[in-house]
Protein backbone atom coordinates (compact mmCIF):
# COMPACT_ATOMS: atom_id res chain seq x y z
CA UNK A 1 0.00 0.00 0.00
CA UNK A 2 2.54 2.94 0.98
CA UNK A 3 3.29 2.23 -3.13
CA UNK A 4 -0.09 3.12 -3.91
CA UNK A 5 0.18 5.82 -1.22
CA UNK A 6 3.48 7.32 -2.78
CA UNK A 7 1.72 7.01 -6.56
CA UNK A 8 -1.61 8.87 -5.40
CA UNK A 9 1.20 11.17 -3.72
CA UNK A 10 3.30 11.71 -6.63
CA UNK A 11 -0.03 11.94 -8.61
CA UNK A 12 -1.33 14.57 -6.30
CA UNK A 13 2.04 16.51 -6.58
CA UNK A 14 1.95 16.84 -10.36
CA UNK A 15 -1.30 17.58 -10.40
CA UNK A 16 -0.66 20.35 -7.98
CA UNK A 17 2.63 20.98 -9.95
CA UNK A 18 1.00 21.17 -13.01
CA UNK A 19 -2.46 23.44 -11.57
CA UNK A 20 0.61 25.34 -10.12
CA UNK A 21 2.56 26.00 -13.27
CA UNK A 22 -0.80 26.90 -15.09
CA UNK A 23 -1.48 29.34 -12.44
CA UNK A 24 1.68 30.97 -12.98
CA UNK A 25 1.18 30.84 -16.66
CA UNK A 26 -2.27 32.21 -16.29
CA UNK A 27 -0.90 34.84 -13.49
CA UNK A 28 2.17 35.63 -16.07
CA UNK A 29 -0.04 36.42 -18.89
CA UNK A 30 -2.40 38.33 -16.38
CA UNK A 31 0.97 40.26 -15.37
CA UNK A 32 1.70 40.75 -19.01
CA UNK A 33 -1.75 42.38 -19.85
CA UNK A 34 -1.98 44.40 -17.25
CA UNK A 35 2.12 45.53 -17.92
CA UNK A 36 0.42 46.36 -21.56
CA UNK A 37 -2.37 47.94 -20.49
CA UNK A 38 -0.34 50.47 -18.14
CA UNK A 39 2.19 50.81 -21.00
CA UNK A 40 -1.58 51.65 -23.60
CA UNK A 41 -2.75 53.78 -20.63
CA UNK A 42 0.62 55.59 -20.61
CA UNK A 43 1.13 56.01 -24.16
CA UNK A 44 -2.40 57.19 -24.49
CA UNK A 45 -1.88 59.98 -21.82
CA UNK A 46 1.70 60.84 -23.60
CA UNK A 47 -0.42 61.48 -26.60
CA UNK A 48 -2.71 63.47 -24.96
CA UNK A 49 -0.59 65.41 -23.57
CA UNK A 50 1.37 65.99 -26.52
CA UNK A 51 -2.03 66.92 -28.44
CA UNK A 52 -2.56 69.04 -25.54
CA UNK A 53 0.78 71.03 -25.62
CA UNK A 54 0.54 71.03 -29.69
CA UNK A 55 -2.89 72.84 -29.49
CA UNK A 56 -1.48 75.29 -26.45
CA UNK A 57 1.63 76.13 -28.31
CA UNK A 58 -0.23 76.88 -31.26
CA UNK A 59 -2.94 78.88 -29.44
CA UNK A 60 -0.17 80.84 -27.91
CA UNK A 61 1.56 81.33 -31.38
CA UNK A 62 -1.79 82.51 -32.61
CA UNK A 63 -2.47 84.89 -29.56
CA UNK A 64 1.09 86.39 -29.93
CA UNK A 65 0.47 86.85 -33.71
CA UNK A 66 -2.74 88.75 -33.22
CA UNK A 67 -1.21 90.38 -29.74
CA UNK A 68 1.85 91.90 -32.46
CA UNK A 69 -1.22 92.74 -34.76
CA UNK A 70 -2.30 94.86 -32.45
CA UNK A 71 0.98 96.64 -31.43
CA UNK A 72 1.25 97.48 -35.47
CA UNK A 73 -1.98 98.70 -35.88
CA UNK A 74 -1.54 100.88 -32.41
CA UNK A 75 1.89 102.12 -33.58
CA UNK A 76 0.41 103.25 -37.17
CA UNK A 77 -2.90 104.40 -35.59
CA UNK A 78 -0.40 106.74 -33.06
CA UNK A 79 1.60 107.19 -36.00
CA UNK A 80 -1.56 108.57 -38.21
CA UNK A 81 -2.49 110.65 -35.55
CA UNK A 82 1.18 112.35 -34.84
CA UNK A 83 0.76 113.05 -38.86
CA UNK A 84 -2.22 114.82 -38.61
CA UNK A 85 -2.02 116.39 -35.49
CA UNK A 86 1.52 117.92 -37.04
CA UNK A 87 -0.09 118.82 -40.36
CA UNK A 88 -3.10 120.67 -38.31
CA UNK A 89 -0.05 122.40 -36.40
CA UNK A 90 1.31 123.62 -39.88
CA UNK A 91 -2.12 124.75 -41.21
CA UNK A 92 -2.51 126.61 -38.30
CA UNK A 93 0.34 128.20 -37.84
CA UNK A 94 -0.33 129.23 -41.54
CA UNK A 95 -3.45 130.39 -40.81
CA UNK A 96 -1.92 132.42 -37.92
CA UNK A 97 0.73 134.52 -40.35
CA UNK A 98 -1.74 135.40 -42.34
CA UNK A 99 -4.45 136.80 -40.15
CA UNK A 100 -1.35 138.56 -38.47
CA UNK A 101 -0.08 139.48 -41.69
CA UNK A 102 -3.86 141.16 -42.63
CA UNK A 103 -3.77 142.41 -39.27
CA UNK A 104 -0.70 144.51 -39.41
CA UNK A 105 -2.11 145.40 -43.15
CA UNK A 106 -5.50 146.50 -41.69
CA UNK A 107 -3.10 148.29 -39.26
CA UNK A 108 -1.07 150.04 -41.37
CA UNK A 109 -3.90 151.29 -43.58
CA UNK A 110 -5.89 151.89 -40.31
CA UNK A 111 -2.93 154.33 -39.38
CA UNK A 112 -3.06 155.64 -42.94
CA UNK A 113 -6.77 156.58 -42.78
CA UNK A 114 -6.02 158.28 -39.41
CA UNK A 115 -3.58 160.58 -40.72
CA UNK A 116 -5.21 161.34 -43.83
CA UNK A 117 -8.29 162.13 -41.98
CA UNK A 118 -6.31 164.54 -39.36
CA UNK A 119 -4.82 166.17 -42.35
CA UNK A 120 -8.09 166.77 -43.40
CA UNK A 121 -8.83 167.96 -40.36
CA UNK A 122 -6.00 170.12 -39.76
CA UNK A 123 -6.24 171.73 -43.95
CA UNK A 124 -10.51 172.22 -42.80
CA UNK A 125 -9.28 173.86 -39.59
CA UNK A 126 -6.91 176.01 -41.72
CA UNK A 127 -9.25 177.09 -44.48
CA UNK A 128 -11.91 177.89 -41.38
CA UNK A 129 -9.21 180.06 -40.15
CA UNK A 130 -8.53 181.77 -43.18
CA UNK A 131 -12.48 182.24 -43.51
CA UNK A 132 -12.78 183.34 -40.54
CA UNK A 133 -9.85 185.82 -40.35
CA UNK A 134 -11.48 187.20 -43.75
CA UNK A 135 -15.09 187.82 -42.61
CA UNK A 136 -13.19 189.23 -38.93
CA UNK A 137 -11.54 191.52 -41.62
CA UNK A 138 -14.48 192.27 -43.30
CA UNK A 139 -16.77 192.86 -40.47
CA UNK A 140 -14.07 195.09 -39.53
CA UNK A 141 -13.72 197.24 -42.52
CA UNK A 142 -17.82 197.09 -42.32
CA UNK A 143 -17.89 198.45 -38.75
CA UNK A 144 -15.30 200.79 -39.19
CA UNK A 145 -17.08 202.88 -41.65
Amino acid sequence: MELQDESTELYLAQTENRHLKDTISAMREQLENVRMEGEEKVQRALTRANDEIMQLRNMVATLRETLEAKEFEKAEAIQSAVAAANDEIVQLKATIFALRDELESNKAMSEEKLQEVKRDAHDEINQLKRAIMVMREQFEANHAK
